[in-house]
């Protein structure tokens, strides 16, 4: 198992600058996430798929509406999708409404996969709550929440 480090070479950067900290614990959820899904049985999952299988539920949606909830490109969403039905997790079916459109949806398999990844995000949220108390941990999600909104608008104007 890799231990993620905070390294700095100064003592402001060190204590002032959040991103290292942040990035680092970052790193430590995907990582420990992706083991734990990997020990659920698993081990064909890679950490570019978590962005993804939230998103999808056994309805499915189309590949454009998953790239805008992502956050990411069509094309980076097409390979995705494509990576995730040759492991066997989804499957695209026509459209109903359009017949030109394609509906991504879970497979069986992909609803354990989904089922899993439910129950390590819950681990994740008693070690937190176990490591920092139900308080620390809520206003850390508000923190984290805020902080995105912040930095999307930066990124946008």
């Amino acid at each position: 198992m890799t231990t993620w480090v905070l390294v700095s070479n100064s003592k402001e950067e060190k204590e002032g600058n959040f991103a290292p900290a942040l990035a680092a614990a970052g790193r430590a959820l995907i990582a420990t996430m992706m083991a734990k899904v990997a020990s659920c049985g698993f081990n064909d999952v890679t950490p570019a798929f978590s962005s993804l299988m939230p998103l999808l539920d056994a309805t499915g949606a189309r590949p454009t509406t998953l790239a805008q909830r992502a956050g990411i490109t069509k094309q980076a969403i097409s390979q995705l999708v494509r990576e995730l039905e040759v492991r066997g997790y989804v499957e695209q079916v026509p459209d109903s409404t359009d017949t030109r459109a394609k509906i991504v949806r879970l497979t069986k398999r992909g609803v354990a996969l989904h089922a899993a990844s439910a129950e390590v995000r819950l681990e994740l949220q008693s070690i937190a709550i176990a490591k920092l108390g139900k308080s620390r941990v809520s206003r850390l999600r508000r923190d984290l929440l805020e902080l995105t909104a912040a930095l999307e608008e930066m990124r946008t104007r």
